[in-house]
């Protein structure tokens, strides 16, 4: 089961590292982020399908979901890394901090952060720290549905 969890994590991982790396280019960035949900997903049901065909009958949805952290954590770390340089070639983030939403800039402001200097190569890189930190977590979630898929088509 580790094998299918292992080569799942890193065929999805590597696949949502590449729609990272597309997603840099500022026009291809609203297309890159559902595509690299789908790698999670594609994570998943890899690891759960090589488990299930190594004997693990019900391990699908756990595979899946180990694989789908290994994936979401290969795309945290590579978007922690992509950060600067996709900081410099949109010119500045200040549109994606307007589109925070109201509360959160209010949680800013109160604890005396000035959300203007957020708009900086190190606020972009903040940012993929805080994206890495939740992607392992979502992408779990999304791997085990994938594995799930895999799961019921193996019955």
């Amino acid at each position: 089961m580790s094998r299918g969890i292992f080569r799942g994590g890193l065929a999805g991982g590597l696949l949502a590292v590449a729609f990272s790396v597309l997603g840099i280019i500022p026009i291809c960035g609203f297309f890159a982020f559902p595509l690299r949900i789908l790698a999670w997903a594609v994570a998943g049901y890899l690891a759960g399908r090589i488990a299930i065909a190594q004997g693990a009958g019900s391990g699908g949805v756990a595979a899946g979901m180990a694989a789908g952290v290994i994936a979401g954590l290969m795309d945290g770390v590579a978007n922690i890394f992509l950060a600067p340089l996709a900081f410099k070639l949109a010119g500045n983030q200040i549109e994606g901090l307007l589109l925070l939403p109201r509360p959160i800039v209010t949680y800013l402001l109160s604890l005396g952060v000035d959300v203007m200097q957020m708009n900086t190569v190190g606020g972009s890189v903040f940012f993929a720290v805080l994206f890495c930190g939740g992607a392992w977590f979502f992408g779990g979630v999304v791997g085990m549905l994938g594995g799930g898929v895999a799961q019921a088509l193996a019955e």
